[in-house]
């Protein structure tokens, strides 16, 4: 907790519960204004927006989302009248895998007739008349799932959006919608802009990919063309059942994403050191060789250019669609 020094050598203890400083605060508390940019030159706090802080070690220990849904909250405590967030905003909120950073603005819902859209930080939607279902979450105000993750997929690339879309559907998520709500908010919002986008989305996402990369990576093959895979297919020998990412039948090959956040799950095991958990994969691997033809193992490096990942698929014999 920062501690801000008061003048005649008095200090006191200014938090607010959300754990931003407000200079509002100190100035009830006989605090000048000046204190608060003071101490952010002394690096003691972070300013966040306009007479909104926070203290800088918190800060430091915030992760880029936790930094990003800080900036709402100030934005939140700053306004006079209740505020809503849409978009990446309410992502944030939900913790909607997106790829790449968090952007710098935060997006909210806002009257139709307003005539400033974006302002000091703070982009406003016209779409305050077309949101039915709000949502508190974490003391934040947010559209509901559905709406939230249909204004990211008509934001992102066809393959972010697949990925956060697959999100919202996961069989594992305990927010899952059906495909069916999004579809019903896409017909409600009718935009008037990538629809078709948002509907070429829908057509590919599926509850069953186990992770962004995944999705991502199913996302950068229907670009390129190839034939979709069969998803979570298991195989089966002595030893017991393993499920692949990816299954292609006509060529009998299968496929598999490594992406680091599959060694941060909460089930990934712990107690194994590096050179252990290679050895498992490497035999996993030659038990899956067993039942299949062929093996492709997808790397983010693959999928961040996409011409590497046309000649992985390639040489694979994956075959492109007519």
């Amino acid at each position: 907790m920062l501690r801000v020094r008061h003048h005649g050598g008095v200090t006191r203890n200014l938090h607010h519960t959300s754990g931003l400083i407000l200079s509002s605060d100190g100035a009830r508390c006989g605090l000048p204004e000046s204190a608060y940019p003071r101490a952010a030159q002394r690096g003691e706090l972070v300013r966040v927006r306009r007479g909104v802080y926070c203290d800088s070690e918190e800060w430091e220990a915030l992760t880029p989302r936790e930094r990003y849904v800080l900036r709402m909250r100030a934005v939140a405590v700053s306004s006079t009248q209740k505020v809503v967030f849409c978009g990446y905003s309410a992502a944030a909120v939900w913790n909607v895998p997106v790829a790449g950073p968090w952007p710098e603005v935060v997006h909210t819902v806002a009257s139709s007739s307003l005539k400033q859209r974006s302002r000091y930080g703070v982009v406003r939607h016209p779409i305050a008349d077309g949101v039915d279902r709000v949502i508190e979450r974490g003391g934040l105000l947010v559209t509901d799932v559905a709406r939230t993750v249909l204004d990211v997929a008509l934001a992102s690339p066809f393959p972010q959006a697949v990925g956060s879309v697959d999100w919202a559907l996961w069989r594992k998520n305990k927010f899952r919608v059906a495909k069916a709500d999004i579809e019903q908010e896409l017909v409600r919002l009718n935009p008037r802009y990538r629809r078709r986008h948002a509907e070429a989305v829908l057509a590919n996402a599926t509850d069953l990919s186990d992770s962004f990369g995944e999705s991502f990576a199913r996302g950068v093959m229907c670009e390129l063309g190839f034939e979709p895979p069969e998803l979570q297919v298991v195989f089966s020998d002595q030893a017991g059942e393993m499920a692949v990412d990816y299954y292609w039948p006509s060529v009998d090959v299968a496929g598999e994403f490594d992406g680091k956040a599959k060694y941060l799950r909460p089930t990934f095991r712990t107690d194994l050191n590096p050179g252990e958990h290679v050895w498992r994969e490497k035999k996993r691997e030659d038990r899956l060789r067993r039942q299949v033809s062929g093996v492709v193992r997808i790397v983010w490096s693959d999928v961040a250019h996409g011409g590497a990942l046309a000649s992985l698929l390639a040489e694979a014999g994956i075959p492109r669609r007519a």
